[in-house]
This record gives structure tokens, C-alpha cells and sequence, in this order.
């Protein structure tokens, strides 16, 4: 009885120790690559109506490509397992610009506008990570679900004084995967640095389909794939 009792205690305490775990809080900051040709990157092109990314659109493209991201993270570690599971917030303010010139009926006259699109992304980012540690170096290999809101496309154009906005069509919930590798080096007690890059397949799921009523040129939305790289901060609080 008592070897059975000293067994199950150090089993325990075993245990426990496996499980000990950390918890860090961090924001982080980078840049947002959308990849590929397609309609979110391509250039705008001459204003008209167009059947294009599952939808009507003023213009051919967006014109994304190197866009800000800004992110907020929670992760929970196991003290004595490789793994990390990470809870990531980020905001991803997506700007277009390019010169356009658009026919004026009362002027009857091409005007340039100087047109700026929009829009703005959401990403709830839920994953885990396999970290090694030599020294005070952390790499890891990371993969998550992505959960995204992608707010309206609104287009905004400025002459000179006259600056004026409309929405182009109207978007909604997204959802991903994200696969990434990063590097993780403690500065001082308690405080983490991280670089990371990370492939985000923002909208794999949930598309808008072909629209049937759009007889001209009907088309499914297309893929916005991002490669990601962030620096960002952690504070160990446990």
C-alpha cells in the first residue's frame, strides 16, 4: 500500500512538472506581402463596371501589395514540452493607390483623381508551435486556423480639395490556414524577442461564389494569399 501511494506521488509530481506552464503577452508589428497577380493586386485600370471577384466592382484591381500589420498575442507554453499554443489578434489596414482619370458628365471632361482603396482586415489567429531552445535562441515551426473579417472594399477619391468616398461592394468572414517559422531570442528576465514569416492563406473557405446574375464574365472571388513578416515583443508573466 505505501509503494503503491510513493508511486502514485511521484507520478503526480512527474506530472505537474510536465505540465508547469508560462504565459506570455506581446504585440508585434510588420509588414503584410499579398502575393500574386490577381485582382487584389492588380492595378486598378480605367473606372467602369466590371464582373469581376465574385462581384461587381468599380475597377479592375486593388492594388495591394506591401501592406502594415499590427498584431497582439497571448501565448501559453508547457515547461517541459516542445509545444506552444498562441492566440494572435492582428489588424491589417490594406491601401491601394493609383492616379485615375474618370469622365465628368457636368464638366464633360476627364478629370484625374488621385483614388485610394481599401480595406480592412481582422485576423483571429488560433495555432500551436513546435519550439526547440539552444541557449537563449527559441526556433519554432507554427501552424494555425485563421479566422478573418474582411471589412467592405471603399474607394476614396481626391481632387485637389474635392475628396469624397463610397463603398465598392460589400465582404464578410473569411477563414484560413497559416504555416510559419520564427526565431525567439530572451533579451533580459522575462522579456522575449520574435522574428517570424508566416504563409496565410486568408480566405480558403467562405468565398464568395459564381454569381449567376452577372451574365458578363461571371467570376468567383479569388485567393488572397500573404506572406507575413513580423517582429514583435513578449512579457513573460507566469
Amino acid at each position: 500500500m505505501k509503494t503503491t501511494i510513493k508511486t502514485l506521488f511521484i507520478l503526480l509530481f512527474l506530472w505537474g512538472n510536465v505540465l508547469s506552464q508560462s504565459l506570455s503577452l506581446g504585440i508585434g508589428t510588420g509588414i503584410s506581402i499579398v502575393q500574386g497577380h490577381n485582382y487584389f493586386t492588380n492595378n486598378l485600370g480605367p473606372a467602369g463596371l466590371y464582373s469581376i471577384n465574385g462581384t461587381m466592382s468599380e475597377f479592375n484591381g486593388l492594388k495591394f501589395k506591401n501592406e502594415k500589420d499590427f498584431a497582439f498575442n497571448i501565448k501559453y507554453g508547457f515547461k517541459y514540452l516542445p509545444i506552444s499554443i498562441v492566440t494572435q489578434i492582428h489588424y491589417m489596414p490594406m491601401r491601394g493607390n493609383q492616379s485615375v482619370n474618370i469622365y465628368n458628365s457636368i464638366f464633360r471632361q476627364n478629370i484625374l483623381y488621385d483614388i485610394t482603396t481599401k480595406i480592412d482586415i481582422w485576423s483571429l489567429n488560433i495555432g500551436v508551435r513546435y519550439v526547440t531552445e539552444i541557449f537563449k535562441v527559441k526556433p519554432y515551426l507554427a501552424a494555425s486556423m485563421l479566422l478573418n473579417y474582411f471589412g467592405d472594399t471603399w474607394l476614396e477619391f481626391e481632387n485637389g480639395n474635392d475628396l469624397s468616398m463610397r463603398r465598392d461592394y460589400q465582404n464578410g468572414m473569411r477563414y484560413g490556414l497559416c504555416f510559419g517559422i520564427g526565431l525567439g531570442y530572451s533579451v533580459i528576465k522575462d522579456i522575449d524577442l520574435e522574428i517570424s514569416a508566416n504563409y496565410d492563406y486568408m480566405n480558403l473557405w467562405n468565398r464568395r461564389g459564381v454569381n449567376q446574375i452577372y451574365e458578363i464574365h461571371p467570376s468567383a472571388e479569388e485567393r488572397m494569399n500573404i506572406l507575413n513578416i513580423e517582429l514583435g515583443v513578449y512579457y513573460n508573466i507566469l
